[in-house]
């Protein structure tokens, strides 16, 4: 089973025992999906100094509809060195605009007397549980000094650094241009997906006409050279594709399941049981240690259903459960596999797809053996109707990028935790593009291999009509820590 480690709550540790704090909203503070469920974040606190321990609980929050949840889904580290050291290792919200912000914090005695010392050298006591600045005067870092009884009419004085890493820049802000190309193809909406290897890459996509077709880059701006593929049914289209283990994989219109190499043109049959067709390539996993492929497939009754079809020996090594309605049973998905955490083996997570319904779905799905799975996050979002969905991971900000064109204009989503939570796009994102332009039209979204580029092609609606491609340099996630 996979358990999506989405936390609810702050907690610190501190003399090898969990101490709760206060409530944070939905985050996720793992590097990876494939850790243990949980209703909390865990910080860490070092105690080089144990009794220096006198901040136990440090946090944030706001009323701004805009930045709430994001402020307060921030968890800080508290180190107790000499001098004390509270830091926040993800970024804060970035804001053009000053805006209150509420500091709450928790002292390990009673009777101690906190005094917050901002950039400008301005002292306030504190004097309640939570106590609001101006974000202009508390995020350019500030001193918590604390004062203590100590023996007879002595004090005890101890210091933290508190300083706060933010964005400089809206991280959702791109500058987009279309750029002058030959040769690009002219997709329809039956299939189309982007493989890369590097900044060179392929386009496999079905032709208006019904013809299966590859078009080749060495760059995306570069020349585009279409050639055809062989070795496929006659008359099958594509309907799904993946590279997995340095091969290529692709099923057809005939429930066919065949394998090429990586950007290859030259595809060859897979022996497939009797017992079960091929529909939807979902990706690929180790399962046992042998490499697997997770599918959606049809039972010889013709049931819908998962398949694990073990490459090396050519078998189904089981079929699974059937898909429910919100499981993306065909389209374009993204698709990734991690190892380690709280689960001793692989897990594959796949974002996108269409529903059985056609809606495109913003859902993240995880399994361990390629036919059980489940929903991260364990909340079904509802899909929305689509005419296209196309999805760019950019790995260097582990971040998805999920493009989908509508009847009447393009949209954006955004997710930094690999597919489990989105943020609909600001208005910066789409600066140089008219949304408009891209209402009803087929999409492919892809990255550039240094992540510092998202490609969009636009394909062809009517016949007769040309390929577009844009594209969008991204503002970075520049940070600033004061």
């Amino acid at each position: 089973m996979i358990r999506a480690s989405i936390c609810r709550s702050i907690y610190i540790e501190a003399m090898r025992r969990i101490t709760t704090l206060v409530p944070a909203a939905l985050g996720l503070l793992a590097l990876t999906l494939g850790t243990t469920s949980c209703k909390s974040k865990q910080v860490e606190l070092e105690d080089f100094q144990i009794y220096d321990n006198q901040i136990t609980a440090f946090a944030l929050s706001t009323d701004e509809a805009t930045l709430k949840e994001a402020v307060s889904a921030i968890p800080f580290v508290i180190r107790n060195t000499a001098t004390g050291a509270i830091y926040n290792i993800q970024a804060l919200p970035y804001s053009s605009a000053d805006y209150n912000v509420h500091l709450r914090l928790s002292k390990a005695a009673t009777n101690a007397t906190v005094e917050v010392i901002l950039a400008d050298g301005t002292k306030v006591t504190w004097k309640d549980a939570k106590q609001t600045f101006k974000s202009s005067d508390l995020l350019k870092g500030i001193q918590l000094r604390i004062t203590t009884a100590g023996r007879g009419t002595s004090t005890n004085t101890y210091t933290y650094k508190v300083t706060f890493k933010r964005y400089q820049q809206d991280p959702h802000a791109f500058a987009w241009s279309e750029a002058s190309v030959t040769g690009l193809p002219a997709f329809s909406s039956t299939f189309s997906q982007v493989e890369l290897s590097g900044n060179s890459g392929a386009l496999y996509y079905v032709k208006a006409d019904g013809t299966n077709a590859v078009s080749s880059f060495t760059t995306p701006t570069g020349a585009w050279t279409t050639s055809s593929l062989t070795g496929l049914g006659s008359g099958e289209r594509l309907s799904s594709l993946l590279t997995y283990g340095g091969k290529l994989y692709a099923t057809t219109s005939g429930s066919r399941l065949y394998e090429a190499s990586a950007l290859g043109t030259a595809f060859t049959a897979k022996a497939f049981p009797t017992t079960a067709t091929p529909q939807t390539l979902l990706g690929g996993l180790s399962v046992d240690g042998k490499p697997t492929l997770a599918l959606v497939g049809k039972t010889a009754a013709g049931a819908t259903t998962f398949l694990g079809y073990n490459i090396s020996a050519g078998t189904i090594s089981t079929i699974g459960e059937t898909p429910s309605t919100s499981f993306p049973t065909a389209g374009s998905t993204l698709s990734y596999e991690l190892t380690g955490s709280s689960y001793d083996g692989a897990a594959l997570y796949v974002s996108g797809g269409r529903t059985a319904d056609g809606k495109a779905s913003p859902n993240l799905w995880a399994t361990t053996n390629g036919t059980a799975w489940l929903i991260v996050g364990g909340k079904i979002q509802a899909g929305v109707s689509a005419v296209s969905q196309s999805q760019a991971y950019v790995e260097s900000q582990k971040r998805i990028y999920r493009f989908i064109s509508t009847a009447s204009t393009l949209e954006l989503y955004i997710s930094d935790d690999r597919g489990a939570t989105w943020q609909e796009a600001r208005t910066v994102a789409f600066t140089g593009l008219n949304r408009t332009d891209f209402a009803g039209y087929p999409l492919v979204a892809f990255p550039s291999s240094d992540g510092e580029t998202v490609y969009l092609l636009r394909g062809a609606k009517t016949a007769g009509e040309s390929a577009k491609l844009f594209v969008g340099k991204f503002g970075g996630l520049k940070t600033v820590t004061e």
